[in-house]
């Protein structure tokens, strides 16, 4: 019987950086539409406007009136303003890191790589502009050119946490997770609280079946104890490695702060089901994963021999039927089927 344990779920953050000493965990936590947040001179947009009527033709005010619109999700008009600001001045890497910003928000990544390599060209150690670029060509799976400029950033600033994390994900993405590990354990020297890389680091030595990915995790979740994912994966760990009754702690605790973890449930429907053989509680666990994703064959399928074990052959004949609508081509369930049905 081969049962389907999910793997850790782990979006790649694709960073965008406005650090320059490496210690910016906000950036690395940044999500992928890299927008300003705020006015550099911490103007409202008012108040910007305001300065700009006084002055209309300042390329300065329009960048920051444009940052300003942007942190309101106002796209068009900070492209209107941004337009006017390189009328005026186009010598500013500044501004094409700006219009950079907008076409990334309107998924314009050729438009993106534009205003960034003109940015380095009037600029051309622009950590921003470098790191920026970097990402854009790890999102497309450029890794050497994502590499290249890596390695100009870490020349530059060689304790730029973001450097050494997207490194790392190259070479990971490449194959290399040798490399990847030292590139990420060179974010966690520059940045002892770096959350990110200490979740590779435990996804990397779990595939490595290597003990220290217990510690991985566990240091993520000392930065983030609401972590899911970090709790997941040292949950796994434990769970691959017999020590079950950590494993059940850790998945409890997810499904305590998010009842609807279909993951967490499954995993302890699967412990209660073939190492404890409490086939009730592994129900009640399949189903709560079946209440968070109803197409999912495999809680349908567990289910079902949970049922079977307990005699119960008409609710194991009915999931059976389910698991093999929701996947048609599903041999073991058809199986099953055939079984409950003599």
């Amino acid at each position: 019987m081969k049962i389907i344990i999910n793997a850790i779920v782990l979006l790649l953050l694709t960073t965008v950086i406005a650090c320059k000493s490496g210690k910016d965990q906000d950036a690395q936590d940044a999500a992928q539409d890299s927008v300003a947040t705020t006015a550099t001179a911490n103007s409202t947009t008012a108040e910007l406007e305001e300065k700009l009527r006084q002055n209309p033709n300042s390329p300065s005010l329009l960048h920051d009136l444009a940052k300003a619109y942007i942190a309101e999700k106002r796209f068009e008009e900070a492209l209107q303003q941004m337009n006017k600001a390189i009328q005026l001045d186009s010598t500013q890497a500044s501004f094409f890191l700006t219009m950079a910003d907008l076409s990334f928000a309107a998924n314009r990544t050729y438009n993106a790589k534009q205003n960034l390599e003109r940015a380095l060209m009037l600029d051309p150690v622009n950590v921003e502009a470098m790191l920026r670029l970097a990402e854009l060509n790890l999102i497309v799976r450029k890794h050497g050119d994502s590499v290249d400029l890596l390695n100009k950033v870490l020349e530059i600033d060689n304790k730029n946490t973001t450097a050494w994390f997207m490194r790392g994900i190259n070479f990971k993405e490449n194959g290399d997770t040798n490399k990847a590990v030292r590139d990420f354990q060179s974010a966690i020297e520059a940045d002892p609280e770096f959350y990110n890389a200490y979740m590779q680091l435990g996804m990397i030595f779990q595939l490595r079946n290597d003990p220290a990915s217990e510690g991985y995790f566990t240091n993520a979740i000392r930065i983030k104890p609401n972590s899911e994912e970090a709790l997941y994966g040292r949950g796994l760990w434990y769970q691959d490695h017999n020590q079950l009754d950590k494993a059940i702690q850790d998945y409890t605790t997810i499904i305590q702060m998010n009842p609807r973890n279909r993951n967490a449930h499954f995993n302890l429907g699967y412990i209660h089901q073939i190492h404890l053989n409490i086939f009730p509680e592994a129900i009640k666990h399949y189903s709560r994963a079946i209440e968070a994703d109803p197409r999912y064959a495999e809680a349908f399928y567990n289910r079902a021999l949970c049922y079977e074990a307990v005699g119960n052959l008409d609710a194991a004949q009915s999931d059976f039927k389910s698991a093999l609508m929701i996947r048609p081509v599903y041999p073991v369930a058809e199986q099953g089927l055939n079984r409950v049905k003599k």
